[in-house]
C-alpha cells in the first residue's frame, strides 16, 4: 500500500502540464514568402504568373521571329510553339504547336511549366 502511496505521489509531481499551442494565423492572400528547411517559397497569384509566361514568349518572338521556341515542362518538352494564351483564371496555359498534321493545341497546367526558350 505505501509503494502504490509512493508512487502515485511521484507521478503527480513529475507530471509535466500540457501547453496550449497558439493557433496559427490566417495567410494574407496577397505575394508572400517564407522559410522553410533552408528552402524559401515564394506565393505568387496564377494569373501574374501565366502573364509573366505569356509575355516572356512575345519577348522571345519579337527578339527572333525565325527560332522556333519550346516550353518545358515537368513532365516533357513541346516544341514548336506557336503561341500561348493563360485561361481566364490563369491555372491553365493553351500552347498551339505545329506539327506534320497540322496546328495542334495543348493545355497544361500552369504549375507544370519550367521553361520556355528557343529550341536548340
Amino acid at each position: 500500500m505505501k509503494f502504490l502511496f509512493v508512487l502515485l505521489t511521484f507521478t503527480t509531481l513529475f507530471a509535466q502540464e500540457t501547453h496550449k499551442l497558439p493557433m496559427p494565423q490566417a495567410t494574407p492572400s496577397v505575394a508572400a514568402a517564407s522559410t522553410t528547411n533552408d528552402k524559401n517559397i515564394l506565393i505568387i497569384e496564377p494569373k501574374a504568373r501565366a502573364g509573366d509566361f505569356v509575355q516572356a514568349f512575345d519577348l522571345l518572338r519579337k527578339d527572333k521571329p525565325t527560332l522556333k521556341i519550346m516550353l518545358r515542362t515537368s513532365n516533357h518538352l513541346i516544341v514548336n510553339v506557336t503561341d500561348i494564351t493563360a485561361s481566364t483564371g490563369g491555372t491553365l496555359m493553351y500552347i498551339k504547336t505545329l506539327s506534320n498534321q497540322g496546328t495542334r493545341i495543348q493545355v497544361v497546367p500552369l504549375e507544370e511549366i519550367m521553361e520556355i526558350a528557343y529550341s536548340p
